[in-house]
């Protein structure tokens, strides 16, 4: 009975830790986009959260996918209209990122990704579409209500094998919580077009030696 009581004190335990360091990261996200915090504070909390975040993780199974899916349903990166300019920022001359800098981080061109549907005819009607998890994760930051804000409606995704945080923006619903542990291919949320196809804000980020970097998820995907 001891031994029963304790696995489940430890389980309880360990529940409000992962959920603590999740909320600990959410709360982080907040005061940065909200000027809260200046670059160099911003830079010194994430060094001092992110490894908590990965302690948490660890074991609960959230491993990379070698392949990464798109993140927009039926649609591949060949649907992907301004993929040399994206591509281009990827590239290690224009990798760093204005993560640490508020908002403007949310605005920055490149991360917006414009989708043309094969074979657009001029009287098509095009629907919302998913919108998905290109990795296996957990949600460590979600913004509803936000349409006419920087970013609008957004969602960050950490994955603590790699130390991935896969950011979505601009999206018209949001369908996850805070917390929720997704697989590669989940429905995060929505899109609507916009026309002559649709528009999703997009990014994965690598955090390594104190700084985020852009990584060319491209490669990785069909």
């Amino acid at each position: 009975m001891k031994k029963i009581i304790f696995a489940v004190c430890f389980m309880y335990i360990s529940v409000l830790a992962f959920a603590d360091a999740v909320k600990d990261w959410s709360d982080y996200e907040d005061e940065l986009r909200k000027g809260k915090l200046t670059s160099a504070e911003a830079s010194f909390k994430s060094g001092k959260l992110i490894p908590k975040l990965t302690e948490e993780l660890k074991d609960r199974g959230i491993t990379e996918n070698i392949e990464w899916t798109f993140p927009v349903s039926g649609f591949t990166k060949r649907n992907v209209a301004n993929a040399k300019r994206i591509t281009a920022a990827m590239s290690s001359s224009f990798s760093e990122t204005k993560f640490f800098d508020g908002d403007e981080f949310l605005v920055q061109p490149y991360l917006r990704l414009f989708i043309t549907p094969d074979n657009l005819k001029k009287d098509t009607v095009l629907e919302p579409v998913d919108v998905v998890a290109a990795n296996n994760a957990v949600v460590v930051y979600v913004k509803k209500g936000a349409l006419n804000s920087p970013g609008g409606n957004s969602v960050w995704l950490y994955n603590p094998e790699q130390n991935f945080f896969i950011y979505y923006g601009i999206l018209r619903t949001v369908n996850v919580n805070l917390g929720d542990i997704v697989s590669a291919g989940d429905k995060i949320g929505s899109i609507k077009p916009v026309k002559k196809g649709y528009e999703l804000n997009f990014a994965v980020l690598v955090h390594s030696d104190e700084t985020f970097t852009l990584f060319n998820y491209f490669n990785e995907m069909k």
